[in-house]
């Protein structure tokens, strides 16, 4: 997968990965707010704290991910969110792929011994997924209300493998 920063004209291919609310939620969490609009992306694209990534791969010919890093070295804290994949290329190993370039490049960018990633409990694949790229769950952080249901938000956080 190769990582490149994330252009406006990549943020209308991002809007159709997220058609739902329930999916934006899933995906940012608390990040915006619905309906998700061009104006909240390039809010989001804008911020300068954090660096954007779009991921490319052979596979599809075309952005397949998307992923945010947000690195604080006065606070200790880097901080990997918003990944997405494309939903018509999800099951392949893209997000594995996407994921590992991004951790490779957190740590390749920053001395921080550690990053971190938020992930709603009932999201398992996504679990499994961070689990198994060296990410242990370090407890919950906090609820999020979607409808008529209640979300639990968990922490979860991978050290720099030297």
């Amino acid at each position: 997968m190769q990582l490149r920063p994330t252009t406006p004209e990549d943020l209308e291919v991002l809007r159709t990965w997220v058609p739902t609310e329930t999916d934006m939620i899933l995906w940012s969490g608390p990040t915006f707010t619905w309906p998700l609009d061009r104006a909240q992306l390039e809010a989001y694209l804008a911020d300068e704290r954090r660096l954007h990534w779009s991921g490319s791969a052979a596979v599809a010919g075309r952005m397949s991910g998307h992923g945010s890093l947000l690195v604080d070295e006065a606070a200790g804290r880097m901080r990997l969110g918003c990944v997405v994949v494309d939903p018509a290329l999800r099951g392949h190993g893209l997000g594995r792929r996407f994921v590992t370039a991004a951790v490779h490049e957190a740590f390749r960018i920053s001395d921080l011994p550690v990053l971190t990633l938020g992930v709603y409990a009932h999201n398992a694949v996504a679990r499994r997924l961070y689990g198994s790229l060296g990410f242990r769950e370090t407890g919950l952080v906090r609820d999020t209300s979607v409808g008529d249901r209640t979300w639990h938000a968990l922490e979860m956080e991978r050290p720099r493998v030297l």
